[in-house]
């Protein structure tokens, strides 16, 4: 195991519909310009951030999930 940090992302609302939240935001983050690739673990959509190699890219484009 490496040590590491990640981002934790859970649906507003609990009950019904909530994986379906998750698999909508991991895919949103997955058709980023440049993808974003996270799990859903545990009720919650992670983004490790070991795996974050530039991290200005990752910022300036977050803008683009509002639209999707």
């Amino acid at each position: 195991l490496l040590p590491s940090v990640a981002l934790r992302f859970e649906p507003a609302h609990a009950g019904r519909g909530r994986g379906r939240a998750l698999k909508r935001l991991a895919a949103a983050f997955r058709a980023l310009p440049v993808p974003v690739i996270g799990r859903i673990q545990n009720d919650a959509f992670l983004l490790d951030l070991r795996c974050l190699e530039d991290e200005r890219t990752f910022l300036d484009q977050l803008d683009n999930l509002k639209r999707a």
